[in-house]
């Protein structure tokens, strides 16, 4: 009886680690990206700020292609306004507010709200410099940034970019 309670045991375990419910790993067991962002907690209409990114592979794996993409955000509070998007789809894969990126993306969307840059091996950091034109409506200004790997979209981490514009 007791050797059967062992087994279950073990077999539990086991099985609980194949499918771990570890939010920073996809379930193939591919960590994902972690991002911070440093910008201006205030900025002034029209001034260019610099958003800093950096991106770390925790992996395992590497990542082949990174991916960084902008996209509206809601509001930050309940009943709050909808914030004025920092960066929103440009054509041509220009965009006014993107003034520019250091490094240089190897592709830009033609929306140009998706950059891509060379991959990450696992432990590496790399860090990203957007020069972004603010908006000229007060208020708040906002946008999500999320960075993944290219090839498997599972692999997805997002962080809010957001100033106070006055």
């Amino acid at each position: 009886m007791r050797s059967a309670f062992v087994v279950l045991c073990f077999a539990a375990l086991l099985v609980g680690g194949c499918y771990s419910t570890d939010p920073d790993v996809t379930p193939q067991g591919a960590g994902l990206p972690e991002l911070e962002i440093e910008f201006p907690d205030e900025s002034e209409r029209g001034s260019v700020q610099p958003a800093v990114l950096t991106i770390t592979n925790p992996g395992p794996k590497s990542i082949s292609t990174l991916v960084v993409a902008f996209a509206r955000v809601g509001p930050s509070g309940s009943g709050a306004e909808l914030p004025t998007p920092i960066v929103d789809g440009g054509a041509r894969r220009k965009n006014e507010a993107v003034v520019s990126i250091e490094p240089e993306p190897r592709a830009v969307s033609l929306a140009a709200v998706e950059y891509t840059f060379e991959g990450l091996a696992e432990g590496d950091t790399t860090e990203i410099t957007f020069e972004l034109k603010v908006p000229s409506v007060v208020g708040e200004a906002a946008n999500s940034v999320t960075v993944y790997e290219g090839s498997d979209p599972s692999r997805i981490r997002g962080a809010r970019l957001q100033t106070i514009v006055e």
